[in-house]
């Protein structure tokens, strides 16, 4: 009886096998994430930007004023929201650290801040792969109105592979 039911059940598995294959596999090679596909959110270091990021990169390299010597128009940049459609910066006095790696006031960075508004705005910009972030990529040359550094800067390289891990 045993041995009558195993053959039984191996002819069953032979004949069930291509219509599970065909079920399992119906010969899709993508899969379509729809029209409401997100990204998991990445948290970057905010110290990190207070202190070096926004003083170093978006300050320093007048991104949300612009640079009127350089043919931006006057209030024509990252601070002014009507002008952008990405990354829309506030100007706001630059966050205390005292030259180290952490606001030395936290009131400064506080919930509703300009400079949590800043951070929040850039992170949404930025990548674990900084090379492939926004906020490397337009600056660099690449879907930007104008160069703001060279995709070879060391610095800013330097900048966001650190902010990036």
């Amino acid at each position: 009886m045993g041995a009558v039911y195993r053959r039984w059940v191996a002819a069953m598995m032979r004949r069930a096998a291509p219509v599970v294959l065909l079920v399992a596999f119906p010969g899709c090679t993508t899969i379509d994430p729809g029209p409401d596909f997100q990204s998991p959110y990445a948290v970057f270091d905010a110290d990190f930007f207070y202190c070096h990021v926004e003083p170093e990169l978006i300050f320093q390299r007048s991104c949300g004023s612009g640079d009127t010597s350089k043919g931006d128009p006057p209030n024509g940049c990252h601070f002014n929201s009507s002008v952008v459609t990405g990354m829309a910066l506030i100007n706001h006095p630059g966050v205390a650290c005292a030259g180290g790696n952490h606001p030395v006031d936290r009131t400064q960075i506080g919930t509703g801040s300009a400079a949590q508004g800043n951070y929040l705005a850039a992170s949404l910009e930025m990548s674990h792969q900084y090379v492939t972030a926004p906020i490397f990529v337009r600056p660099s040359g690449s879907s930007h109105p104008r160069q703001i550094f060279a995709a070879s800067d060391i610095q800013v390289n330097q900048l966001l592979l650190t902010w990036a891990k």
